[in-house]
Order: C-alpha cells, then structure tokens, then sequence
C-alpha cells in the first residue's frame, strides 16, 4: 500500500494525502520500476544466452551443408562436363 511521503498515512490510490496533501513515497514508486528494470535487464540477458547458445549449436550443422553442397556442384559439374563430352563426341 502507498503511503504519504510527509505523514506517513496509507494513501490507497489517491495521487495526494487525504490528510496532510503529501506526495505518495517515492520509495514505493521506485521499488515497482526497480522491479520492472530489474525483470527486463534479465528476459534481455536471458534472450542474449540463447541467442548465443542456438548459433553455437547450429555452427557445426551449416558448415556440413555447405560442404556437401560444394561437394555436389563440382560432382553435377564434372558429370556434366562428361555427359557433354559423350555428346560432342557422338556427334562428330
């Protein structure tokens, strides 16, 4: 519960002391941003963490499939070269 910065009362959700016309604490309104800094800064560092995790993991997997994809453009490269060869020589 808020309470007033001058007396001290609980002040519900008036945005002034029904008593004394004071300020609610600033202590209270700070706690709940602390609070919500605090959340935030750890979901951002959390995000951060498995970001960093997944391409970790996934590293060794993309280099695989590039390498086999290499491997493959020179073996469709060499069997065209060969079908193409067959041709010309059936030709001539």
């Amino acid at each position: 519960m808020v309470r007033c910065s001058r007396c001290g009362k609980e002040m519900g959700d008036a945005p002034s002391c029904p008593g004394c016309g004071g300020t609610p604490s600033q202590s209270v309104i700070n706690k709940g941003a602390k609070k919500v800094t605090a959340a935030t800064g750890e979901v951002i560092e959390t995000g951060v963490h498995a970001t960093e995790t997944v391409a970790r993991e996934a590293k060794p997997l993309f280099k695989k499939a590039l390498n086999l994809g290499k491997k493959g453009v020179s073996k469709a490269k060499s069997e065209t070269l060969q079908v193409a060869k067959k041709l010309k020589d059936e030709d001539g």
